[in-house]
């Protein structure tokens, strides 16, 4: 639960960062691929081909999947719609969550559903607002991405739990990036935009930061945490950034929320995790 918990404090000053600072000067392709490449960078030292090569596709098809084409899909939202919309449009990840989890599983549990619904809900409660065309293309990219990243953090928790192997997760998280790499670098290459640079000192930093901090250290302690709780509560802990970014977006960029609604979104989205603590299944 620590390592969630964290994550989701990272990552919630990533949304703004990205659709105020970076978004307007760097394309979703080179964005995807830099964050994948000094993730992956950190992660090096940890490689080890000793292992069973079966085992190293799957981690790497996981780093293509949650990190790479969802980072394609999730940056190309920042195009379209605002900050705000965004993390409204994430609201529907615990659902992809169980969902998977319970198909791999082959078991329909109707508790997992009620907690993931009651999350949902506070996240619409939190940021319910009108969308035009463009919102809806953001829509689209969010879901595909939304899936993604549901599908990666469960099939890691479902290996690791699975798997006979006993690896070095920093050795797993090198193979992982790798993954993201190579599907990143070859979205840049066929995408029409070409590469594009940050273009300050600031820029720089908030790139290497999104790269180390948010994808390096967040991948891996979300994957490792995931793998410690039940998947009731890992799908409600998506949410949780929802009120957490929204609240950076307003005190650093916006100024202005209804924080009537924030409050009882945010406190529905913490009731729920409660409860799947208190009662889901492992």
């Amino acid at each position: 639960m620590f390592y969630l918990i964290i994550t989701t404090v990272i990552w919630s000053l990533s949304f703004s960062l990205i659709g105020n600072t970076l978004s307007p000067d760097i394309n979703s392709w080179s964005l995807a691929f830099s964050r994948s490449a000094i993730a992956c960078i950190l992660f090096l030292p940890w490689i080890n081909f000793k292992i069973p090569i079966s085992y190293i596709l799957k981690i790497t098809f996981i780093g293509v999947l949650q990190i790479g084409v969802m980072y394609m899909l999730y940056l190309s939202a920042f195009r379209h719609t605002s900050v705000e919309k965004i993390l409204l449009f994430t609201v529907t990840t615990p659902f992809y969550v169980t969902m998977i989890s319970q198909i791999l599983n082959k078991e329909i549990r109707l508790f997992a559903y009620l907690t993931i619904l009651l999350s949902i809900l506070g996240g619409l409660v939190i940021r319910m607002t009108d969308f035009d065309d463009r919102d809806f293309i953001g829509l689209i990219l969010i879901q595909l991405a939304n899936v993604c990243f549901a599908s990666g953090q469960v099939l890691y928790k479902r290996i690791k739990a699975d798997s006979k192997i006993s690896t070095n997760v920093y050795t797993d998280f090198s193979f992982f990036f790798i993954g993201a790499s190579l599907i990143t670098f070859i979205g840049l290459i066929i995408s029409p935009s070409g590469y594009t640079y940050p273009k300050s000192i600031n820029q720089w930093l908030l790139v290497f930061w999104l790269g180390g901090a948010a994808s390096g250290v967040g991948y891996y302690f979300w994957n490792y945490g995931a793998t410690k709780v039940k998947v009731e509560t890992l799908a409600t802990m998506n949410n949780l950034v929802i009120p957490l970014g929204l609240l950076i977006e307003v005190l650093l960029f916006s100024g202005s929320h209804d924080f009537k609604t924030f409050i009882i979104g945010t406190v529905i989205i913490i009731s729920s995790i409660a409860a799947s603590l208190r009662y889901g299944k492992i």
